[in-house]
């Protein structure tokens, strides 16, 4: 590689180094060493970087692999390469990056160029520019040079997360932070009960002390405990919202999923007496070693069989990539989802295609560390290409008669009523997975035409919601009602009382207040959890415009409120009253 004179010496080259790594920039921290070993090839301490770096097996391979500048692709532009280097030194690395820029910028279509600029660039810790550079590589190589162009990418993906590349980083850690005062805890935990006290960490070598000044919890959105053993299902797993730290004057949310962390504020934040006072929000990328965090946040409790608690997490892997990320709009996919690259690609988008297997290959990457096998438990990563349907890597890895994993045009090509119990049960959940009503709808439909027995096994809330979305699209109410009264009939207990909710909401906007008040007061009991329905109820005609029957529930949940101890809910609905009258 080209190098910078080495000023300062080879100590500050070292540490330089060991910044950039801290920062995220290992090719930047590569570079220092690299850089430390030409002016000095028998340094150790350059050496040990090196190795270290080299075998960092918490890192993605893309991380820590040793890059090379690419050729010219023909000689033409040997020529050309050769009458703009003669007399250049390589001992200076901005300058081979200005070379090289040169270079790109006389023959806009020379890709070589332009990844020996991002090269030089990334080296450099400039993460930003390098990552335009590798976008102009995957512009001109997807086409023609396939595989470069997804080796370029992954690089692109590994800069993404460094320092000064902040703004393009797809993997983050969302945190909110705001006033609080210790004396509170004990409320929020008994007004949250799925808040759960996990083990204060301690900085490895400190003494530990009996009153840590944080306290932490994770804020989870069901206890672990409580589901039987024929009812666990990756589905079901408890999913951490968010981490909880508590100090002396402050409460700090964190999440690696955005949606989690709002979910979460939407619910603390009006039970507040004063609100939420001085809100600080923030995201940063998510350092290297914990790029999958998103993936872990499901919990199995320590009392399930080891055999099913190694089953419930690769159920769950599969859950996550194959009906979730897939969802996840990502800058380096240039702003869409995994799930609309895809779409891009079958219909012959080279540059969407390379841009997505890179993605994707990281992502195996990350599996595939020696810290991580136990946790994906044999995932194999053609699951997810072929969800996404991308060429697999070993065509034996994927069980052909698995519907779990297909691609749409897959489940839209079958025919349903060929399909036996099973095979429909899993048809119907990767199409949920889709998140395409028009598609999943056919398939519940005809599982509640044929009401399987292993129908039981489903949530069934999942298998109607589809229906009545897509019916109360097309403004058919009654059709929509149908369906309810079908699955209404199928049900009991929690699951009844929902679609009964559901019904009363399809009379709220079908222009029914009438009806949907009657069926709302029948619905509401005469404690907290009657109080809460109530203001929901309220908040649903109003939003319909249902202002005299939205009046009678806000009266319903201020009484319910007050004799329950609600006080968050009173104050919510005499702030509606108020603003009504």
């Amino acid at each position: 590689m080209s190098t910078n004179s080495i000023d300062g010496g080879s100590a500050a080259l070292i540490h330089e180094g060991w910044n950039h790594l801290q920062n995220q920039r290992p090719l930047a921290a590569w570079g220092s060493w690299q850089r430390v070993l030409r002016a000095n090839p028998d340094s150790t301490a350059a050496q040990q970087a090196l190795s270290a770096l080299e075998s960092a097996s918490d890192l993605p391979l893309a991380a820590r692999t040793s890059y090379r500048f690419r050729e010219p692709a023909d000689s033409a532009r040997r020529a050309s390469w050769d009458e703009q280097m003669r007399g250049q030194s390589d001992q200076d690395l901005a300058a081979t990056a200005e070379l090289f820029g040169r270079l790109a910028a006389a023959d806009p279509t020379d890709s070589a160029a332009w990844y020996n600029r991002a090269l030089c660039l990334a080296w450099l810790g400039r993460n930003r520019p390098a990552i335009d550079c590798l976008d102009r590589v995957l512009g001109l190589d997807a086409e023609r040079a396939f595989k470069e162009a997804v080796d370029a990418w992954a690089l692109a993906e590994v800069l993404r997360q460094g320092g000064g590349a902040e703004t393009l980083a797809d993997d983050l850690r969302f945190a909110c932070t705001i006033a609080w005062e210790p004396t509170r805890t004990a409320w929020l935990l008994d007004e949250f009960p799925a808040i759960e006290r996990v083990p204060t960490p301690h900085e490895p070598g400190n003494a530990r002390e009996d009153h840590s000044e944080i306290e932490v919890f994770e804020w989870r959105d069901r206890p672990v405990t409580g589901l039987t053993p024929e009812r666990l299902a990756a589905h079901r797993l408890p999913a951490v919202l968010a981490s909880v730290y508590i100090g002396r004057q402050s409460l700090r949310l964190s999440s690696p999923r955005l949606e989690n962390l709002e979910r979460v504020e939407e619910a603390l934040f009006p039970r507040l007496d004063d609100g939420a006072l001085s809100i600080r929000r923030e995201a940063s990328p998510l350092p290297l070693p914990f790029l999958d965090a998103d993936v872990w946040i499901f919990r199995v409790s320590s009392n399930v069989d080891p055999e099913l608690a190694d089953q419930l997490r690769r159920e769950s892997v599969e859950h996550y990539f194959e009906n979730q990320w897939i969802h996840r709009p990502r800058q380096g996919l240039d702003g869409r989802s995994p799930l609309a690259a895809g779409h891009l690609a079958q219909r012959g988008d080279a540059v969407a295609r390379a841009k997505l297997t890179a993605v994707v290959r990281l992502r195996e990457q990350l599996g595939r560390r020696p810290s991580a096998i136990l946790l994906y438990q044999g995932y194999p990563f053609d699951r997810l290409r072929c969800r996404l349907g991308l060429e697999l890597v070993d065509s034996n890895a994927v069980d052909p008669h698995d519907l779990g994993c297909r691609a749409a045009l897959e489940l839209d090509r079958l025919d349903l009523a060929t399909l036996g119990d099973t095979q429909l049960l899993e048809g119907f959940t990767s199409a949920a997975g889709l998140r395409d009503d028009a598609r999943t709808a056919r398939w519940a439909a005809e599982l509640l035409g044929r009401r399987p027995a292993a129908l039981a096994c489903l949530d069934l809330t999942s298998v109607v919601s589809p229906l009545i979305r897509q019916a109360m699209a097309h403004h058919d109410v009654k059709r929509a009602l149908s369906w309810l009264k079908e699955a209404r009939s199928m049900s009991s207990g929690e699951t009844a009382a929902t679609l009964e909710v559901w019904r009363a909401e399809v009379f709220a906007r079908a222009g029914r207040p009438d009806s949907a008040l009657n069926l709302y007061e029948q619905l509401i009991t005469p404690d907290a959890a009657g109080a809460a329905l109530a203001l929901d109820a309220a908040e649903t005609l109003l939003d319909n415009g249902q202002v005299d029957q939205a009046k009678v529930l806000l009266v319903m949940a201020g009484d319910r409120a007050r004799s329950s101890g609600r006080k968050w809910i009173e104050r919510r609905t005499h702030r509606l009253l108020d603003r009504l009258t």
